[in-house]
């Protein structure tokens, strides 16, 4: 029987072509789209689930409040947090700290007799020698208990290996790492772990020991303390039988015997929370932690546009399969008479949907398999169908095989074989008939809410971004080349660097400094007179040129210069919002202010402090990322810590001033590969979860809208040819083709405007509830809703008309001879 009703199914879907390549395209598609969803959802929830004291793995964060960032938390913390916490409380089992670097490293493996290797790589951190025995990594080479016990060793990625290396083993070979990490000392290899096992929100490349280089000696030889130096991600392991919400309690506790009096000097106050690991990946109350963190909001979008998608298509299974019932009343009827059973009809129907939706899940995975290269270069992944391929997935795709077939199939089945026979043999199937037109009303009216909201939604985020991007940022970022300083001579040389720079025509401006909008810049305190306690504040440490290089525009007061001797050692810039948090008045009233600074690397022991005055208030500017408020800033004179030179460059002379550069910075630094950034590309780098969810948004809200005009057609297709006699009598009397293109279009423009006005408010709501998340942005206007209510409707109408002309320009004396 089953044979026979798959022989059935299989010749009713040959005998009708046009619409079985309607259906089996469009529930392709919106497999397609599910697949590749649900891989990446899977890659997004994997996130540090490996590690084998998972349930026990937390990061400390701190939250602010008091002051300016009050509820703001914090994904670092002082480096003496994770040593006391451990100490104080037997609940934890081994602690690590880590600290990211904003600088990439030279790598060198220089050997005799052979060519030097080496390339510059941005993903390396530094951790405690306990980071290994806290987070699972799959060793390749060498030992995870021992890796990082020596002061000079380095844990490689398989990928770094194989780039110094080739095929070759690197255990205890010798790497040479050169910037703000390594100091250009030589590392031995020490294990070399598989890329494949670090699927977690440390995306490195390669590990030092937290104690070498130049953080090493500020841990052995800086100020320790609980307030200053927030930097270092702080990991705690707890005892399997601990409980972290009762760990908690006890921090305020901690804070106040430990960390109180270093809060009070500077005058802020935070708590302690605890954030399991497997959550930090989609832990959006922070920003980045080690890498930018994404949001269960996105991926709760995509959930919901991917089954949206899929829906759409059965909706396009189910209308057409009504709309056919007509062609298949005789058929139901003939075979109900001769003693068919209802539920040998169901199975008949169901098994042409399994069949059809079969045909369809095989389309989907070749399609899958075919753009998912494109789709990691959209999302910015590197998904794999074979890895992700499991028994669990397997069982997945049955499943939605099932349930796809069912939920295609399942209404049009019990619809048809309802027929009564005597009804359908005398031709008076009236009732059935309407019931199956009011629910196809009421599925393309579902299938073009969905799709006017998913335009609305793309429109929206399109919008923000692009908002984004163009917003006077209060600065001049284009055209501004990043070069960092290679050594400490080129740093302490930077002042003739500068002048040979300047020389080059193309080269407009020029500036050197530590602080960057959309870069590394210090947080540190600042003192004002009569006052105890510090202030906690911004900081860009630059030199006089810095303000006319980067266009900030000064609001009172003048800029640093060196015609002033003073600036130097007595001269502060302050933003506009640092003169209203320290209550300072206006920008004019706070010219003279006095302020100190407790300096860094001072040249003479003795002489601690910067004392100076307010000289100048620049007007405020976005140094961090739109999701977050301007907060206070102040920019002032610190030789010592110039870590990067940034260049002005003419327009037009892009191409020559890099190419002067490279020469430059190679005369100087012969052993380093010269590198640059832009500073626009690196301020970009704070929407890139944005900018892949918009690229997903618009892909599949183009594919949903896709689906649906290819169930339209099929509709407006199969009406055109039930109402082929009507349109030929039409004709006989005189109707125009405009005229019955509307007639025969108007119904269907009817239930696509009745699903813009319901998808409309909708829409609305929930992208205003995801403008929330940015301190700046737009406001959703009304051209949005009419430019998506256009262009569905002109989508939809195209669709139907193509149709509609083709049924209108029929020879009459054809239409009705068939009579």
């Amino acid at each position: 029987m089953i044979k026979n009703y798959l022989k059935i199914a299989w010749r009713n879907l040959i005998r009708n072509k046009t619409f079985s390549i309607i259906n089996v395209v469009g529930l392709s598609v919106g497999m397609t789209c599910c697949m590749l969803l649900l891989l990446y959802i899977r890659s997004e929830l994997t996130y540090d689930k490996h590690h084998e004291h998972v349930d026990n793995l937390y990061m400390l964060s701190l939250k602010s409040v008091v002051g300016q960032s009050a509820g703001r938390e914090f994904g670092t913390s002082p480096a003496p947090y994770g040593p006391t916490l451990k100490s104080e409380y037997p609940e934890i089992v081994q602690f690590t700290r880590l600290f990211a670097p904003e600088n990439k490293a030279l790598l060198q493996v220089r050997e005799n007799g052979k060519p030097v290797q080496s390339f510059y790589e941005g993903k390396g951190y530094q951790v405690d020698s306990t980071f290994f025995g806290m987070f699972s990594y799959e060793f390749v080479e060498g030992s995870a208990q021992s890796a990082l016990t020596d002061p000079h060793s380095v844990v490689v990625s398989e990928t770094v290996a194989r780039k110094l290396f080739g095929n070759s083993p690197a255990l205890d070979r010798t790497i040479r790492i050169s910037g703000e990490q390594g100091g250009g000392e030589d590392y031995r290899v020490s294990g070399v772990y598989r890329d494949a096992s670090a699927h977690s929100h440390i995306d490195a490349r390669f590990f030092l020991p937290i104690y070498s280089g130049g953080i090493g000696d500020f841990l052995r030889e800086g100020r320790l303390d609980f307030a200053n130096n927030n930097m270092f991600h702080t990991y705690l392991r707890l005892r399997p039988d601990a409980e972290a919400d009762q760990l908690v309690q006890k921090l305020p506790a901690f804070v106040e015997k430990y960390a109180r009096a270093d809060l009070k000097q500077y005058g802020f106050d935070v708590s302690l929370q605890l954030v399991a690991v497997p959550d930090l990946h989609l832990y959006d109350q922070i920003q980045s932690v080690v890498t930018p963190t994404n949001t269960t909001t996105y991926l709760y979008i995509l959930a919901s546009i991917a089954i949206f998608t899929l829906l759409i298509a059965c909706f396009n299974f189910m209308n057409l399969s009504t709309a056919r019932s007509m062609q298949r009343a005789r058929e139901v009827g003939l075979r109900k008479s001769i003693g068919a059973q209802r539920s040998q009809l169901v199975g008949q129907f169901l098994g042409e949907s399994m069949v059809l939706t079969a045909l369809a899940m095989v389309l989907a995975i070749g399609l899958t398999a075919v753009v998912l290269p494109v789709f990691n270069n959209w999302a910015d992944k590197q998904l794999s169908m074979l890895n992700a391929l499991s028994p669990l997935l397997i069982v997945q795709i049955l499943a939605s095989l099932l349930v796809v077939g069912l939920l295609a199939g399942l209404y049009p089945a019990f619809f048809l074989s309802a027929f009564q026979p005597i009804k359908v043999l005398k031709g008076t199937l009236v009732t059935k008939a309407k019931g199956g037109y009011s629910l196809r009303k009421t599925l393309v009216v579902v299938q073009f809410a969905v799709s006017m909201a998913l335009i609305i939604g793309a429109g929206v985020v399109y919008y923000q971004l692009s908002y984004v991007q163009r917003k006077n940022l209060g600065f001049n970022k284009e055209q501004l080349v990043i070069l960092p300083f290679q050594t400490s001579d080129m740093r302490n040389d930077y002042q003739s660097i500068k002048q040979e720079l300047l020389q080059n025509p193309a080269i407009e401006s020029a500036t050197a400094c530590y602080g960057l909008p959309g870069g590394m810049f210090a947080g540190d305190g600042v003192k004002l007179p009569g006052q105890d306690k510090e202030v906690s504040i911004s900081m860009f440490l630059i030199d006089p040129d810095y303000i006319p290089t980067m266009g900030i525009e000064l609001v009172a007061g003048r800029n640093l210069s060196k015609q002033y001797g003073t600036d130097a050692e007595e001269g502060f810039l302050v933003n506009e919002t640092a003169v209203k948090s320290l209550g300072w008045g206006t920008p004019e009233q706070a010219l003279g202010k006095e302020m100190l600074w407790n300096k860094w690397v001072p040249s003479n022991p003795a002489d601690t402090l910067k004392r100076g005055r307010v000289i100048g208030v620049v007007k405020d500017f976005h140094y961090k990322s739109l999701h977050q408020k301007i907060e206070p800033l102040v920019l002032h004179i610190h030789e010592p810590a110039y870590y990067t030179m940034v260049a002005r460059v003419r327009p037009e002379k892009m191409s020559a001033a890099l190419d002067f550069l490279k020469t430059k910075w190679e005369t100087r630094a012969p052993e380093f590969p010269f590198e640059y950034e832009i500073l626009d590309q690196q301020f970009a780098k704070f929407y890139e979860s944005e900018q892949i969810f918009k690229n997903l948004f618009l892909l599949f809200t183009s594919l949903s809208i896709f689906i649906a005009c290819l169930g339209l057609l099929g509709l407006a297709t199969f009406m055109a040819q039930q109402r082929t006699k009507e349109i030929g009598i039409r004709k006989v009397m005189g109707a125009s083709v405009s005229g019955i293109v509307v007639l025969l279009s108007k119904d269907f423009l009817k239930l696509i405007l009745i699903g813009v006005v319901i998808a409309s408010p909708l829409a609305w709501y929930f992208m205003d509830q995801w403008l929330q998340s940015f301190s700046y942005r737009i406001e959703v206007q009304w051209w949005i809703f009419a430019l998506a209510g256009l262009l569905v409707v002109g989508v939809a109408l195209l669709t139907v008309s193509f149709q509609s002309i083709k049924a209108a320009l029929i020879n009459p004396v054809k239409a009705l001879r068939n009579e």
